[in-house]
């Protein structure tokens, strides 16, 4: 049985694809795992595939009509090899493929990988949608990529409120406090004090 580790973010540009690549690649080289990255962002599609020097052909999305007509197929042909020591699984290729990504067959699919992998890491984006729901769904943790700006930390308490509502447990959501070091009008202090989850990494930046 795989463990989920899913990674998001309230607002772009605060380094939720780097931390999620860099966290499959060191489980992976580091501690000896079996890893899938699935990139889950349907609002930035392909910048986690350009960040790793990766082109996938095939994609999540390819294997909804599969799935519906239960269909034969071998995962491999869908799952990207990488040199890196990782398996790489887009959701889709093209923005305009977004929409024939059902939420219902999220769980099949992460069903399909359960049993090959020790950890499934997916970068889910920024957005509460169906597809973002489902996918917290099935994870066993929930890393929140916060910076120590206001906006973020704003953001993120509505975001833990909403998750809340869900009924996801705040014990199962940590917090990742990127740049941590750097000059803002928040220090790292000052966000555990105001966030109900615990900070389990800061990076510098």
């Amino acid at each position: 049985m795989s463990k989920t580790i899913v990674v998001f973010s309230t607002k772009g540009g605060v380094g939720k694809t780097l931390i999620a690549s860099n966290l499959a690649v060191s489980l992976a080289r580091d501690q000896g795992q079996r890893v899938c990255l699935l990139d889950l962002d349907l609002q930035a599609v392909g910048d986690m595939a350009r960040m790793l020097g990766l082109s996938p052909q095939k994609a999540m999305v390819d294997l909804i009509p599969i799935l519906k007509k239960q269909q034969n197929f071998k995962k491999q042909d869908f799952l990207l090899s990488t040199s890196l020591g990782i398996d790489f699984l887009a959701g889709v290729l093209k923005p305009q493929q977004s929409s024939y990504l059902e939420a219902d067959r999220i769980k099949e699919i992460f069903n399909l990988l359960d049993n090959d992998y020790d950890y499934i890491i997916v970068d889910v984006g920024k957005g509460f949608n169906d597809i973002f729901v489902a996918t917290l769904n099935q994870s066993n943790l929930i890393l929140l990529v916060v910076t120590p700006d206001i906006l973020s930390v704003y953001q993120t308490r509505w975001a833990l409120d909403t998750l809340q509502f869900l009924h996801f447990p705040l014990s199962m959501i940590k917090v990742v406090l990127n740049r941590a070091e750097s000059a803002s009008s928040i220090s790292w202090q000052e966000v555990r004090v105001n966030l109900p989850v615990d900070i389990i990494a800061r990076l510098p930046s």
